[in-house]
């Protein structure tokens, strides 16, 4: 007889098993939790990778999701060097690590910006798999804040990287044609906007952490329903309940980053508000403007309960709003109606923006039936003008940065440059190399 086998898990469940491991320690207290959870992230693509229809494309492109776990292995280096609360370049090189690896989880670095344009390595669920990034991203920022929000250099360069961020997603889900694209940019979006407000420190971390989720918690759902039928496009009602939950999740989440903002950064404030403002506005106008009404493709509603998750969905998006929105006027410093009113002007002005745009006519006009062909004309002319200006801006920031940083590599390859030297390229000559190197680098500092 033939002995039974035990049923092998297929690349899909097996990657998705090690990507949800990895998210666990992500969440988990501790560089330690947080180093190994990246290694497992990166694992899972890879293993999709692999097991993709053309590896030779997919294994190169995603290669890059190892520097951020060798980044935080490098900051629990450097935290078991640095002694417990003292500043120094050791502890300068734990923040600084720590954050290179959220950042580049969130798009956030030159290396990393063209990864939410691409296409998942898994056929079945490509276009969902990279959403999975910028929340890793936002998790390993919001878990290992105690790490480098104390160096301020550190906190004031990932401020800037991650409002830099927030515009550039915001002009590309602005650009992308397919919603389900726009959809993995919004959420890029939302991951920069929710570590900006852990960077300057504007609610407490569980109400950060309950804005995030609620934000990027509809963006991802509507993307997972993208994927099966796009379920709460359908119909006005539908549509319409989606589109009010996305931009008040969005809305809720910028509104106390704009007012710590403005407080924060003392005469530079005003800029740095009208700086963080025109993303916020933007993703506001792609949130209720892209959110068009699908045409329904069936004749009769399926028999059942009439409850379905789509309808449900948006009170628990928007569950955690309130509890958050308490917690941050609890624990912070009053708020005048003036500036609360500010910092909820640029979501209301995208929202209205978006709706008018949507309906194609202000409210309370009545246009005449053969000026409206020649109306939507000019606002079809009007979006294409825009959107080429949105993404002409995204690709000369990205290029820019890439330049930059090609530089900086090529400048800190030069030391390395004689070591090169010192060996004939062998892969096993290099090894014992930095053998001897690592060997030498310990014996050193003990006959010191």
């Amino acid at each position: 007889m033939t002995p039974l086998a035990a049923p092998r898990p297929g690349p899909r469940v097996t990657g998705g098993l090690l990507c949800a491991a990895g998210f666990a320690l992500l969440a988990w207290d501790g560089l330690l939790a947080a180093a190994l959870g990246a290694e497992l992230l990166a694992t899972a693509f890879w293993w999709w990778a692999r097991a993709s229809d053309d590896p030779a494309r997919h294994l190169p492109r995603w290669e890059w999701l190892r520097r951020p776990a060798a980044a935080l292995w490098l900051a629990m280096a450097g935290a078991a060097a640095a002694p417990a609360g003292a500043p120094g370049p050791w502890r300068a090189l734990e923040a600084g690590a720590g954050v290179w690896a959220g950042l580049e989880l969130l798009a956030a670095l030159p290396l990393a910006r063209p990864f939410s344009d691409l296409p998942g390595p898994l056929l079945a669920l490509g276009p969902w798999l990279p959403a999975v990034l910028p929340a890793a991203g936002f998790v390993v920022l919001w878990r290992l804040q105690e790490h480098w929000l104390g160096v301020a250099h550190v906190r004031d360069a990932a401020a800037a990287l991650l409002l830099v961020t927030a515009a550039l997603a915001a002009l590309r889900a602005f650009a992308r044609r397919r919603w389900t694209a726009g959809l993995r940019w919004l959420m890029v979006g939302d991951g920069a906007l929710a570590g900006l407000l852990v960077a300057v420190r504007a609610v407490p971390p569980a109400a950060s952490l309950l804005l995030w989720l609620s934000a990027s918690g509809a963006h991802a759902f509507l993307l997972g329903a993208e994927l099966s039928g796009a379920v709460p496009r359908r119909g006005p009602v539908l549509s319409a309940i989606w589109r009010a939950t996305t931009w008040t999740a969005s809305a809720a989440l910028a509104w106390p980053m704009l007012l710590a903002v403005g407080a924060r950064f003392g005469a530079h404030g005003p800029l740095w508000f009208l700086a963080a403002a025109a993303p916020v506005a933007l993703v506001a106008w792609v949130n209720v403007a892209r959110m068009v009404e699908a045409p329904e493709r069936r004749a009769v509603d399926r028999p059942g309960t009439g409850i379905a998750l789509s309808r449900v969905a948006p009170l628990f998006a928007l569950a955690g709003v309130p509890v958050a929105l308490a917690i941050a006027s609890w624990s912070g410093p009053p708020v005048g109606w003036g500036a609360a009113l500010l910092a909820l002007a640029p979501a209301a002005v995208g929202g209205l923006g978006g709706l008018l745009t949507f309906r194609g006519i202000a409210p309370g006009a009545i246009a005449a039936a053969a000026d409206e062909p020649a109306r939507t004309d000019r606002l079809a002319v009007w979006g294409r003008a825009a959107r080429q200006t949105a993404r002409r801006v995204f690709r000369l920031v990205t290029a820019l940065e890439r330049t930059i940083a090609d530089r900086v590599v090529w400048l800190l390859r030069l030391p390395a440059a004689p070591l090169r030297d010192l060996h004939s390229g062998d892969a096993q000559e290099y090894l014992l190399l930095l053998v001897g190197v690592a060997v030498l680098a310990v014996v050193l500092p003990l006959l010191g």
